[in-house]
């Protein structure tokens, strides 16, 4: 069992609003290029939908208290599932700063997974998800090694047009002064 008060002592440099409002990323320690522990902490439903991506490095999650709903995409072959134009995000060394260049158009499907209290999961690099937390959700992140400076996001591909659901708002990453 974790303490959770002696965990909640160790957590530092908050980013508020990381993606959806009331998400907020705290650093367990100090990030190294060897990895990185965060702490999530929802303090709402998280209403809104994160656009499906990749990641930068593999990761493995252990969920502290409430639940998180983990959304796996993948390529379907078959002719099933929705148009998606897949781009290609370059990260500019800051939370929210990318370059974008759009690739391709295909169809993908998902799979939902729930994680509740105790339970883990986790990603490689290459997979693309969309999550979705819980109000009172914590969750203990541990970030591996950079594999690559490039993730991969998925966008709504509509009578022939891309739908811009990715974008970093105003009210996003906000860190304490």
């Amino acid at each position: 069992m974790i303490n959770k008060t002696m965990l909640r002592a160790m957590r530092h440099s908050p980013v508020r609003n990381y993606v959806v409002p009331g998400l907020t990323s705290w650093l367990i320690g100090n990030p190294s290029p060897a990895g990185t522990m965060r702490l999530f902490e929802c303090s709402r439903d998280h209403q809104e939908n994160i656009t499906p991506h990749s990641h930068r490095f593999d990761f493995q999650c252990w969920v502290l208290a409430g639940a998180v709903r983990n959304r796996v995409w993948r390529e379907s072959h078959f002719g099933e599932g929705d148009l998606f134009l897949c781009s290609s995000l370059n990260y500019d060394g800051g939370i929210g700063e990318y370059r974008r260049q759009a690739g391709g158009v295909s169809r993908y499907v998902y799979t939902d997974t729930v994680y509740e209290v105790d339970q883990w999961y986790s990603m490689k690099s290459d997979e693309i998800h969309s999550i979705n937390f819980a109000r009172g959700t914590e969750v203990l992140f541990f970030e591996g090694p950079t594999i690559t400076n490039e993730s991969e996001m998925l966008e709504p591909f509509v009578d022939g047009v891309a739908v811009p659901t990715f974008e970093v708002k105003p009210w996003m990453f906000k860190r304490e002064a």
